[in-house]
């Protein structure tokens, strides 16, 4: 029993993906003095460029990958995970040099200090593994006409597929403490519509079947020269970025809870990842 309870005040344990994974304590929780133990401090985390792991894509771009990263290091901040600058270090060490150089005055609670920027216990590597567009289609349409009044309508749906592959890395051992696939469809639909009525087919019968007089005959030329119609269309196209975004939302509520929550959301994204592989284990034909 007492080397059981020393293995557990040097390791704490977290289940991911059905494995029991040890950790060093020190990863969620630090010893601030000799006197206070056991005392909680939030991890940091930083978040580097983004890579394109789904080979080529003609919208992917150096900014694009920056911009991935940022948005991530918001969605992160906007849930209470601390994020340390690492995309912009070149204007945070910049405020600090105004400070050395006397430029800003170095006494005042504001100005900038050196040696006082927080580093990150966790890393969170990121990058897109896929992004395919098309890849389902669906379409309807109809159509009626009668005496020379009618319709037609047609509408249908495209989705696109994005896979995102995240990593959280203990900056001082090295050690991936957790991973998880994003994986989603954006849709995009339209719908057109579309009438029309003409008095000729109706006039035509009339003349044809009926005896009419010179006047009658003439009246019914002109009306059958009536014609109209309208027709109106919609289209609902979900943007990469807002469908990326809303993947990297998912990957952000994954990161708070592995670093920050720790508690049942494990099991929950467990469900999800088995529920995941099991659909893209399903989409192949084995032999």
């Amino acid at each position: 029993m007492k080397l059981f309870s020393s293995s557990l005040a040097l390791f704490g344990a977290i289940t991911l993906g059905g494995q029991f994974i040890a950790l060093p304590v020190g990863a969620f929780w630090d010893k601030k003095d000799s006197s206070e133990s056991n005392a909680y401090v939030e991890p940091t985390v930083s978040v580097p460029d983004f890579k394109n792991k789904a080979g080529r894509l003609p919208w992917w771009s150096d900014q694009v990958s920056r911009q991935l990263a940022d948005v991530l290091s918001n969605e992160l901040s906007n849930i209470g995970v601390k994020v340390v600058e690492r995309q912009n270090l070149k204007e945070v060490l910049s405020e600090q040099e105004l400070s050395e150089l006397g430029i800003v005055n170095k006494s005042g609670d504001n100005a900038a200090q050196k040696g006082q920027m927080k580093g990150a216990k966790f890393i969170i590597l990121g990058g897109v593994s896929a992004y395919d567009e098309g890849v389902e289609n669906k379409s309807s349409g109809k159509n009626q006409e009668f005496l020379g009044f009618g319709g037609s309508s047609s509408s249908g749906q495209s989705k696109a597929y994005v896979a995102l592959d995240l990593r959280i890395v203990n900056s001082t051992t090295g050690e991936v403490v957790g991973s998880r696939t994003v994986e989603g469809r954006a849709t995009s639909t339209f719908n057109q519509e579309s009438s029309s009525r003409s008095l000729a087919p109706a006039t035509g019968i009339i003349r044809r079947n009926f005896g009419v007089s010179r006047t009658t005959g003439l009246a019914l030329d002109v009306a059958g020269t009536y014609k109209s119609g309208k027709s109106s269309s919609e289209s609902n196209i979900t943007p990469k970025s807002k469908a990326i975004r809303a993947a990297l939302i998912s990957g952000a509520d994954y990161v708070n809870c592995v670093l920050v929550v720790r508690d049942d959301c494990i099991e929950e994204f467990k469900r999800k990842d088995s529920q995941r592989r099991s659909n893209t284990v399903n989409t192949l034909e084995f032999d």
